[in-house]
């Protein structure tokens, strides 16, 4: 405390050299009024010290917190480039591959053109081949013919030469012609007996030919009445096992549909009841998102094979094929959809072995249009029934999940047609939460969904 504090020694110093000029009593107060106020100012520079290590703390502790959110910052920076980086790449990667594509779409279509042209040529060739084959055998006719006519003038010729011997002979000849008269007669009777005994025989073999084709027809029709009753039980067989999957099917939307009617009851429903309808612009809308559900195909393959389906829409000469829950439907012509190139190549995209698909931002071109799925086969392509769609305005989010009251329906897909704004808003999960509860009707769309 001495050496930290020498004023206080140095007051009694003074105090003792006061005491030393005046008396005692007076020297005391002298000296401790003088140690008062030395402690005061030792008080005072001890605070201004500590106040001065405090701030020097604080500006080391700033100092280090500016360095490390710098290299915070710095780190982030970084990283962000990285992303950045690999996102380019991504990107024009996924830029090569669709010109890539371009580019074997464009190769096979020139591909079906030089195939074309060279049908057309050989078809051409085979046209002059057949026209040349004609004229050489007019030509050969013609000569035919023309060595007819000399041979007939030839044998004119010889016949009246012959009448002419015959003449001057006849005298001589008359009484062998007798006899050749006689004998000629008697072959004449032999031979009309001889025309009569083939005549029977052709007579006989005709009914014999007849009898046999009358047999041969009579087994070809109870052969094909055998092929037309197995084909009947064939059908049957269909329409009772399609009857069984459409009851079980009814079954199943009746359990869904009265499930979620009941929320208290046994296997209801998780959600929310429906928030009421809110109201939507009256304006038309004619880009849509459509979310599709096919039964699977009855005939073919399909009939045998995996229960699937490779679905494209199609609206008159344009047709849609779809990109996935978050990327618009690429839109092609008809004849590109379902021509060859298309059937052997990408198909249906994101929709291949899929019952259920979204074809989004499809552009109707129209407030409504009629829309049929195409189900693509390798030879002879499954066409649905057609419907006229629309946007339903009843579609909203309610409680976080995408609900419509109307199901468009035939008696082999059902489909809802969303405004492209609010399947933008509900997202590709609410998208495809709905394709996997089947687009399960609600309150009075039960009724849009029966027939299926």
């Amino acid at each position: 405390m001495i050496a930290r504090h020498p004023m206080p020694l140095l007051a009694m110093l003074l105090g003792v050299g006061a005491g030393l000029l005046g008396t005692p009593a007076q020297a005391e107060q002298t000296g401790h009024a003088l140690a008062q106020k030395f402690a005061a100012g030792a008080a005072e520079e001890d605070a201004r010290r500590k106040a001065a290590e405090t701030k020097r703390r604080k500006a080391e502790e700033n100092k280090r917190r500016k360095a490390e959110e710098t290299e915070m910052l710095a780190r982030a920076r970084a990283e962000a480039l990285e992303r950045k980086a690999a996102a380019d790449k991504a990107r024009a990667a996924e830029e090569a591959q669709e010109a890539k594509r371009i580019a074997e779409e464009e190769r096979a279509e020139k591909a079906r053109r030089l195939a074309e042209a060279q049908r057309a040529a050989r078809e051409r060739f085979i046209a002059e081949q057949t026209r040349a084959e004609e004229q050489r055998i007019a030509a050969e006719k013609r000569a035919e013919e023309e060595r007819a006519r000399e041979t007939a003038r030839i044998a004119e010729e010889k016949r009246i030469a012959e009448e002419k011997r015959v003449a001057e002979q006849k005298r001589a000849e008359e009484e062998r012609e007798r006899i050749a008269l006689e004998k000629r007669r008697a072959e004449e009777e032999r031979q009309r007996l001889e025309a009569t005994r083939l005549d029977e025989e052709k007579r006989i073999a005709d009914e014999r030919r007849r009898t046999e084709a009358h047999r041969i027809a009579e087994e070809e029709r109870l052969a094909e009445q055998r092929r037309l009753a197995l084909a009947a039980e064939r059908e049957a067989s269909h329409e009772r096992r399609a009857e069984r999957i459409r009851k079980l099917e009814d079954e199943r939307n009746a359990k869904s549909f009265a499930d979620l009617k009941s929320p208290m009851g046994l296997g209801a429903s998780r959600e929310r009841p429906p928030a009421p309808r809110t109201t939507q612009p009256a304006k038309p809308a004619e880009r849509v998102t459509i979310l599709l559900v096919m039964k699977p195909g009855a005939t073919g393959i399909r009939r045998f094979g995996k229960k699937t389906a490779d679905p494209v829409l199609c609206s008159g000469a344009n047709c849609w094929i779809g990109s996935g829950a978050n990327r618009a439907a690429k839109a092609v012509t008809r004849g590109l959809a379902l021509g060859p190139a298309n059937t052997m190549g990408r198909r249906a995209g994101a929709c291949n072995h899929r019952l259920s698909c979204v074809y989004r931002n499809v552009d109707l071109r129209a407030p409504f249009a009629s829309v049929q799925p195409i189900d693509l086969r390798v030879v002879r392509h499954d066409r649905r029934e057609p419907l006229r769609l629309e946007a339903d305005r009843s579609c909203r989010i309610a409680n976080g999940a995408l609900v419509c009251d109307k199901t468009y329906a035939s008696r082999s897909w059902r489909a809802w047609v969303i405004d492209e704004d609010l399947a933008l808003k509900a997202g590709p999960a609410a998208l495809a939460a709905a394709l996997e509860h089947g687009l399960v009707p609600t309150h009075s769309a039960a009724r849009h969904a029966q027939s299926f």
